[in-house]
Formats: C-alpha cells, structure tokens, sequence
C-alpha cells in the first residue's frame, strides 16, 4: 500500500509567513505501508513527523511526545 496523495500533499508546504502544522496520518495508513502492526509502527510515525519539520513545519500534532521532542532536537541540530 502507497501512502495516499490526499496525506503526501500535507508534505508539500513551507512558507515562511505562517506557522505551518503538521498532524499525524492515519496509523492505519503508516502500518500497512509498512507492513507491519500499529504497535511497531512508531519508527514510521517519527520518519513522517521529520519529514514534516524538513518541510517547514513549526508544530507536530502527536501521541509520542517523546519521540517527537527528540526528532525536532535533532533536526533543528540540522538547520
């Protein structure tokens, strides 16, 4: 299963004017791509939730929250 493109168009923005969020996709979406289940899934939730922040995004709508704290620490080490 290929995520869908309503959910890879919300990977498209960046604009320096507005705040951008970012919210999760489905879990459902995130598993079956990767073929696995919802409990082993969280390594693709954080991929989505930095490839978010890559694109311009200022706030993460997330249920990990450690996880995500960690990705963003990372990836403003990056930029």
């Amino acid at each position: 299963m290929n995520i869908t493109s309503k959910y890879y168009e919300s990977l498209r923005f960046s604009n320096a004017e507005y705040t951008s969020a970012f919210g999760r996709f489905p879990k459902s979406i995130i598993y079956k791509t990767l073929d696995t289940t919802p409990e082993n899934a969280l390594n693709g939730t954080t991929v989505l939730n930095t490839a978010g922040l890559l694109k311009g995004a200022s706030i993460l709508r997330v249920h990990d929250v450690k996880e995500a704290a960690e990705a963003i620490k990372l990836v403003s080490g990056l930029l």
